[in-house]
């Protein structure tokens, strides 16, 4: 007798050969936009112009830097989680001048950015490394998105908690670092590289809170050279400065107490510093004002510079990816009125994807569910009634999660429209998303279905 692997594989090689599970070219597959906002250094509007993504809800992380040597900054845009790892670079008027891959096609985890001269040769270059989800793989490019050598990894391979980035003169030598914090999951661990020969090197490392302290920490490098650093998880954001010469010193520090669940990004504009929300559209000031943005993921992103030459920094804000969410080890809930399903691990936003839930007269039940079983194969066959015409017969469907009775999380193969309800009360999933889900839910996984 076959044990449950190679039972589940040779059922799903039977259902392939068959032929019956090639995605179906029906209906286009959605791109969406979401919108990059220009305001001045007090929240006013000035200008917006839109970006496409595969997946507009994991958002996307931004920076302003001049990679020409015009003196006018570019609009540095990193995509985020469930979209390539691409770098896209654009004018303050929104059009185009270039974009390139950080990392390999498939890595989706989402990027974090930043960009600085490296190397005195008058350009900056530009940095990155990932999101959550990722190793900490931090990679550097020239100002044409060149890659200068393979990268490092920040810290241990195995990492999944992403690492940010900033880059900077950090001890007035005229040649930037590299500076990496830990993400969300990892200790408040703080690492300042230099380059020597092509290799780069920790020159100083230090815990920038207690080391048991799991939030993640932001990054930042100030106009006056200094380094400061934020606390990303948590309502209270603690931040300290520090003066890394000889050895860090630390010169300041406080915290900031929001209704917030953490937050994203650090900007310094016109002498003060702004931190952007992990799960709302507000941006708060280190004086204790704050202002909204407009967000379609429900958590920001901003970076700032003076885009137009006057003297003043502008705000460049986005939709960033949303990571903070339900407690638990495992949380999957499913947004009817977005048609698209959030997976958490931890609380932390680990995947989000379009999903087709039912159509008019069916429904999808509302309310909390759990995953009730793993069942490799289904034939999905229904009959309403002799000649019904909503009579299906779908044939075997590998890869199902069961939430309710006759309910199944599952791929669908016969259609490519998702983000559209399409279903007779399951929830339709395409290839990739599905084998996701399917490998990393557990039986007893929380369910939540919402409006």
């Amino acid at each position: 007798m076959l044990n449950r692997p190679y039972l589940f594989s040779f059922i799903l090689l039977s259902v392939l050969s068959m032929g019956v599970i090639q995605p179906s070219p029906a209906f286009a597959y959605h791109k969406y936009t979401i919108p990059i906002e220009i305001r001045s250094s007090d929240g006013t509007f000035q200008s917006s112009f839109s970006i496409s993504l595969d997946n507009d809800a994991g958002g996307v992380t931004l920076a302003v830097a001049d990679l020409g040597t015009d003196g006018i900054p570019e609009i540095l845009v990193g995509n985020g989680l469930g979209n390539e790892p691409r770098v896209r670079v654009f004018r303050e008027d929104g059009s185009e001048i270039g974009s390139f891959l950080a990392y390999a096609p498939d890595m989706g985890s989402g990027i974090t950015i930043a960009a600085c001269d490296l190397n005195t040769d008058g350009q900056n270059e530009i940095v990155t490394g990932t999101q959550y989800g990722g190793g900490p793989h931090v990679r550097v490019f020239d100002h044409l998105g060149n890659p200068l050598g393979p990268g490092f990894f920040a810290y241990a391979e195995t990492f999944r908690g992403g690492v940010n980035v900033a880059c900077g003169d950090l001890d007035g030598d005229g040649v930037g670092e590299i500076i990496t914090g830990a993400g969300v999951t990892g200790g408040p661990h703080v690492r300042v590289w230099t380059q020597e020969k092509n290799i780069w090197n920790v020159r100083e490392e230090f815990f920038a809170f207690d080391p048991s302290d799991r939030r993640g920490v932001l990054v930042h490098t100030t106009h006056d050279g200094n380094l400061l650093i934020a606390s990303q998880r948590g309502a209270t954001i603690q931040t300290k400065t520090f003066v890394i010469h000889s050895t860090p010193q630390l010169i300041s520090s406080s915290s900031l107490t929001t209704t917030e669940k953490g937050t994203t990004s650090i900007a310094e504009a016109n002498d003060s510093f702004f931190f952007s929300s992990a799960d709302s559209e507000t941006i708060f000031s280190s004086n204790g004002s704050s202002f909204s943005a407009t967000s379609l993921t429900g958590s920001s992103e901003l970076s700032a510079g003076d885009l137009d030459g006057n003297g003043t920094d502008e705000f460049v804000l986005a939709p960033a990816r949303p990571l903070f969410g339900p407690e638990g080890t495992q949380y999957i809930l499913i947004d009817l009125s977005e048609q698209r399903l959030y997976a958490y691990e931890n609380t932390i936003l680990a995947h989000t994807f379009l999903v087709s839930t039912a159509r008019t007269p069916w429904e999808t039940p509302l309310g909390k569910h759990e995953i009730l079983a793993k069942i490799p194969v289904v034939d999905y066959t229904w009959s309403y009634g002799p000649g019904d015409p909503n009579n299906y017969s779908l044939g075997p469907t590998p890869w199902n999660l069961r939430i309710y009775p006759h309910v199944y999380i599952h791929y669908a193969w016969w259609h490519n429209n998702f983000g559209h309800p399409m279903s007779h009360g399951c929830v339709n999933v395409n290839l990739a998303n599905i084998k996701w889900i399917y490998d990393w839910a557990n039986v007893g996984t929380p369910v939540e279905v919402r409006t």
